[in-house]
């Protein structure tokens, strides 16, 4: 019963994983026949500076979106939790922009921070006088693109932690206010042990996920200005269609696969042994 599934992950995922790994040892352009080169490919990314100018990218981006995006979804996760008037049409507006795609939610960003004719630019320099300039600036290009992010994920997260929330025991918490613990002792005696399992979840998925990041940067910035917003997915997208270097591009695949991997299970070790 169970081979029609395994059959559709063997055809969409184990077979391609295998052919990205054969063809990270060859030099492959689509048209012609693949030339089995060794390890060529790998010396010639860990020799590329853009490559390595990515990985800093995609890092920066990964922890900043996991660092800051953890506290903000925790502390609106916090708010929604109180017995607020509207508080569901609280928690619908934050959900909203989780319902549209990065495509969607980069090209609206493009049109507000347009230099030139966006909304915010022109307040930004009718305030100052000067024009707003973020997604030209190599400085202030990947933190637009991390702020649109979390503006973007916040809203599914957030009913993670919500939910996780809603089932802490209100006896403990009544417990703890008795025994004369504040609101910041109840949250971290009693809150934060009780949703460790979420907040674990929230952040190995966002984390990883986030490593793969390639839609905002692509749309938004192209990658640029100078490499501030090219990410390890964007140099693998490059080398693959616009370069037609299949082999290298499939290295960086592998590379990226085997980190993720790597990442994941060390988080998960880290979980089981906190548990």
């Amino acid at each position: 019963m169970a081979s029609p599934a395994l059959l559709v992950i063997a055809i969409v995922s184990i077979i391609p994983l295998l052919a990205a790994v054969v063809l990270s040892f060859t030099r492959y352009d689509i048209f012609s026949v693949p030339k089995f080169v060794g390890l060529e490919n790998y010396r010639s990314l860990f020799a590329d500076p853009v490559f390595w100018t990515a990985v800093g990218n995609t890092g920066t981006f990964a922890f900043s979106q996991v660092v800051v995006g953890m506290v903000v979804v925790v502390l609106v996760a916090l708010l929604l939790n109180q017995n607020l008037r509207g508080g569901a049409a609280m928690r619908t507006i934050v959900y909203v922009p989780q319902a549209a795609s990065y495509v969607v939610v980069a090209l609206a960003w493009n049109l507000l921070l347009d230099p030139v004719s966006g909304p915010l630019s022109q307040v930004v320099t009718g305030l100052t006088g000067h024009s707003l300039a973020v997604l030209t600036s190599s400085s202030l290009a990947m933190p637009a693109i991390v702020v649109v992010s979390l503006w973007r994920n916040i809203g599914y997260f957030m009913v993670i932690v919500l939910a996780a929330l809603q089932t802490v025991p209100r006896e403990l918490l009544e417990a703890a206010t008795v025994d004369g613990a504040g609101a910041v002792r109840r949250f971290f005696s009693v809150t934060v042990p009780n949703i460790a399992p979420a907040l674990m979840f929230v952040a190995i998925t966002w984390f990883l996920g986030s490593l793969q990041m390639f839609t905002q940067s692509y749309v938004m910035t192209q990658g640029g200005p100078v490499n501030a917003t090219r990410t390890v997915v964007y140099v693998m997208y490059n080398e693959a269609f616009l370069s037609l270097n299949v082999g290298k591009a499939s290295a960086i695949a592998v590379l990226l696969f085997g980190t993720v991997v790597v990442i994941a299970g060390v988080l998960r070790l880290i979980q089981r042994r906190s548990a």
